[in-house]
């Protein structure tokens, strides 16, 4: 064979060699693309709030919104290693996309499971059914009620609380998943260290900008527990961290995987779960907070009954009035003297779920939904000023709650009652239709400076879509 034709055999050797793997590169991306589960769901939602003139909340009639918007992406980085990515749009922002979640899960050694980054935290099981395709009615119980989802009350001294569902965090968390099929045995043992709560006015000493170099002080209005974690942040604001633990015991088809959505399938089975943590939340890492959680469920061919009871304990710091004040003219100490105080929120909630069409004319199912929810607030008598010129930089505070020495401890109680319909037109859209009440009667002390306390009542509609 000529030279040159022995040279030209080999380049074309090396090219078809070469173009081979960059064909087995792209094949591989493919199917690593492939892989890829990309999801997402929101709802479009009108609701009707009453009575015309409710005393503390803006009147709301005929309104039209989008609420419990979120996407991702979840894609395997290795075998046994994926890696989950969230972002969620909330109606306070007007849809403005934020990061959600953001975490890698170890899963290869067996029966454990080990996630890092920002991530949902297992604290409950209402919690984790933050997706409105995952829980049956439109508002959630008073225990996870969600400031963004707008199915919250609130008034001075009233229960709050503990945590809102959908409270997502940086840290890791550690699960084991016991083999064996003994009752007393739990389907699974998770602890977790996350950076926590925060405070109710964002406050950080980490990453400042050239803007405000000096660590901010608290401000006027005193220092409360972001019970809504509203705020999101992608980094602590203080030295310590939030420990927490559950345990989750299930017999029958509700055995793992957990958490199981409200669906309304034909399970059967019974659930208990056990949840705490706590931690330190302000910035001079002065303040703490507990909570503790015991949640059950009973399901029977689509007949479901399921609840959860909780107790919260936080410290929070609100400006003294003037000991001489009154109802009428009340004022703050000047300068502003913050005094901590101690409050409890606790309470419970029961669902009965069950089919009232099970294979109706349109769509698949038709299930209702009764819920009764009961929540408390122990803790010192705050007064509600509106108006008050701030003595520590001017201006006017709008409204906000103060203390006077020597107040006495209140108790006070909300009620809400729910019935719900929850229509699944197809796998991936389902209609909900509601009416709430929400009793007020006991939910806070009147003053001369409040107006009024009448309950407060809601209807309802949603259509949710999720991919």
């Amino acid at each position: 064979m000529p030279a040159g034709a022995a040279v030209s055999t080999a380049a074309a050797a090396g090219l078809s060699s070469a173009g081979g793997e960059r064909d087995k590169q792209i094949d591989a991306m493919l199917r690593h693309f492939q892989d890829v589960r990309f999801f997402g769901v929101g709802s479009f939602n009108w609701r009707n709030v009453g009575p015309k003139y409710p005393g503390y909340e803006t009147q709301i009639q005929d309104e039209v919104y989008l609420a419990d918007m979120y996407f991702g992406l979840e894609t395997p980085m290795a075998d046994g290693v994926p890696f989950h990515a969230e972002f969620t749009m909330p109606t306070q922002l007007q849809g403005a996309p934020q990061l959600y979640q953001l975490y890698a899960e170890y899963d290869r050694v067996e029966n454990w499971k080990a996630q890092i980054g920002k991530f949902l935290v297992p604290y409950g099981r209402y919690n984790e059914l933050y997706r409105p395709d995952e829980f049956l009615a439109i508002t959630r119980p008073l225990l996870y009620a969600s400031p963004d989802s707008i199915d919250l009350v609130v008034r001075p001294n009233s229960p709050v609380p503990p945590v809102s569902a959908g409270y997502t965090d940086l840290g890791a968390r550690l699960s084991w998943y016991p083999n064996k099929e003994n009752p007393l045995v739990p389907d699974e043992l998770t602890v977790f260290v996350v950076n926590g709560l925060a405070e109710s006015d964002n406050r950080s000493r980490t990453f400042p900008n050239p803007q405000n170099l000096g660590v901010p002080g608290p401000p006027t209005s005193g220092v409360g527990l972001d019970f809504g974690h509203q705020n999101n942040g992608l980094a602590d604001n203080n030295n310590a961290k939030s420990l927490g633990a559950r345990a989750v015991f299930a017999l029958g088809d509700l055995r793992l995987p957990w958490p199981f959505p409200e669906k309304g399938a034909d399970l059967d089975g019974v659930t208990l779960s056990f949840s705490g943590m706590g931690g330190s939340y302000d910035l001079e890492n002065q303040l703490y907070y507990q909570m503790w959680a015991a949640d059950w469920s009973f399901d029977y061919h689509g007949i479901s009954f399921s609840g959860e009871a909780e107790y919260e304990m936080d410290q929070y710091k609100s400006p003294q009035m003037v000991s001489s004040t009154t109802d009428l003219a009340p004022s703050l100490v000047n300068p502003v003297d913050q005094i901590r105080l101690r409050e409890e929120n606790y309470g419970y909630f029961t669902q009965a779920a069950f089919p009232v069409m099970r294979h109706p004319p349109v769509g698949d199912r038709l299930t209702g939904v009764l819920v009764y929810n009961q929540m408390y607030r122990r803790g010192p008598l705050m007064d509600f000023l509106l108006n008050v010129t701030d003595p520590a930089g001017g201006g006017v505070i709008p409204s906000m709650t103060a203390y006077k020495v020597g107040t006495p401890q209140v108790l006070t109680q909300m009620e809400k009652m729910t019935a719900a319909l929850n229509w699944k037109l197809s796998e991936h859209f389902t209609a909900k239709f509601e009416y709430s009440y929400w009793f007020m009667g006991k939910a806070t002390v009147p003053s001369p400076t409040s107006t009024g306390n009448l309950d407060v009542y809601q209807t309802a509609m949603s259509l949710v879509a999720s991919f």
